[in-house]
């Protein structure tokens, strides 16, 4: 768990204390499809670029890589794709970092995020 934002501020003993929100890991799963004319050299690099990346301070559940897929529709001009699907669970703010590293990432032609089992959190 983490400190979170201050939500309240009071003095006690001429001291001025916080309280602070606790911000708690969550579930999600990420499907990302990186672009068919890369390399399976450059295509392991960039799943294990962002399974390190959710790695930081974040744990990972489980990779299920579909491998080369047909699209459903046309994307960029491209009809297949390397699916990849990993299930992690991470704090808010990291997947926030994830979704723009992804967005700026020319290699992944298309990415979701979604948060998972409502429930637990």
């Amino acid at each position: 768990m983490k400190k979170g934002k201050v939500l309240l501020k009071y003095r006690e003993n001429n001291q001025i204390k916080e309280i602070k929100s606790i911000i708690k890991k969550r579930s999600y799963e990420v499907i990302f499809i990186i672009h068919p004319n890369t390399t399976q050299k450059e295509k392991e690099e960039i799943i294990e670029k962002y399974s390190n990346f959710i790695l930081q301070e974040g744990e990972i559940i489980s990779k299920n890589i579909w491998g080369d897929k047909e699209l459903a529709y046309p994307i960029k001009k491209l009809t297949t794709g390397y699916y990849v699907i990993l299930n992690f669970r991470d704090y808010p703010e990291n997947v926030e970092k994830l979704i723009q590293t992804m967005r700026n990432d020319e290699k992944i032609i298309r990415f979701m995020v979604t948060r998972m089992d409502y429930k637990e959190d």
